[in-house]
């Protein structure tokens, strides 16, 4: 299956000013942190009172009242009034998949999911002056980050505690006061700047003027997605449906291990042949690419 690069990628190409194939992609996508000034300015209304107040109204995402990493209400049932009293109060107001409740959002959505063959959840920030969402801590997804109104500034490191997070290997407690990378990036962003930070990198934003920012969080594929379309293929194979015999007897258990050695040595040596196949590669990008991902995003990005 060929990937039509011109097809997609429409928002990030206006964004880069370039093809993203030339730098961002090979070089920075799942790799480093990557920022420009000014090249979101085309997207600046994509996110303003007026459009907060009709996704609140929508009562389709999800809001959640933070004030300086606590969170203090999460519900789809808080009315506008409500929520801007909460922000003048402190509160950063958090909409989550705001997608699902405006059609600009809808559209940004809309691109990034067909261009990376991902679910994409649009979060909306709202934070008031001297006041910030979380303190530091990564997460699962990509996101890509547009500075819609004021200005906030953000710390950005490399994660030696935890690289690669995925959703089902994300701990309780994230260990910050673990991680000994040196720091990466620190930048303002300003009305109509754009950052990227890749899955996995520590990240801290501090509030400079009232702001407002929308982000974009994808997942792409990993590895351990191959393992997830494994049972599927392989129930059609012959020898993969052999009975493993828990009745057997063996003398003690290193005759057991032995025994399980053997038959999963033969098992990984046919897996080999299979995973090298052409028709299993492309039934497994078939499987990637057209199958709706059943992701669950992390709560906490900012």
């Amino acid at each position: 299956m060929l990937f039509d690069l011109d097809k997609y990628m429409k928002i990030l190409t206006k964004m880069l000013k370039e093809n993203p194939k030339e730098v961002f992609l090979p070089k920075y996508f799942t790799r480093l942190p990557y920022s420009r000034p000014n090249d979101a300015k085309d997207f600046v209304d994509f996110l303003n009172w007026g459009i907060v107040q009709k996704v609140v109204e929508k009562k389709m995402s999800i809001l959640r009242v933070v004030k300086d990493g606590v969170l203090t209400k999460e519900s789809t049932d808080i009315n506008f009034d409500e929520a801007k009293t909460y922000y003048k109060q402190g509160h950063t107001l958090l909409l989550r998949y705001a997608e699902r409740s405006h059609p600009l959002l809808k559209m940004l959505a809309d691109d990034f999911s067909e261009s990376f063959k991902t679910e994409v959840d649009i979060q909306l920030y709202c934070t008031p002056e001297g006041h910030n969402a979380f303190g530091w801590h990564y997460d699962v997804e990509d996101v890509f980050i547009i500075q819609t109104r004021g200005s906030k500034r953000y710390t950005i490191r490399p994660n030696t505690v935890h690289p690669r997070p995925l959703l089902a290997s994300m701990p309780e407690d994230l260990e910050y006061e673990k991680e000994s990378g040196e720091l990466f990036l620190d930048i303002l962003l300003k009305e109509g700047d754009w950052l990227y930070i890749p899955s996995g990198w520590w990240h801290v934003a501090r509030t400079q003027t009232e702001s407002m920012h929308i982000s974009i969080g994808l997942m792409p594929r990993s590895a351990i997605d191959i393992l997830n379309f494994l049972p599927k293929y392989m129930a059609h194979q012959p020898y993969w449906r052999l009975r493993l015999p828990f009745h057997k007897d063996f003398n003690n258990e290193e005759d057991e291990i032995k025994f399980y050695q053997e038959t999963f040595q033969r098992l990984g040596e046919d897996l080999a042949t299979h995973v090298m196949d052409p028709h299993f590669i492309r039934e497994f990008l078939s499987h990637i690419n057209n199958k709706k991902s059943q992701l669950r995003f992390s709560k906490k990005r900012n």
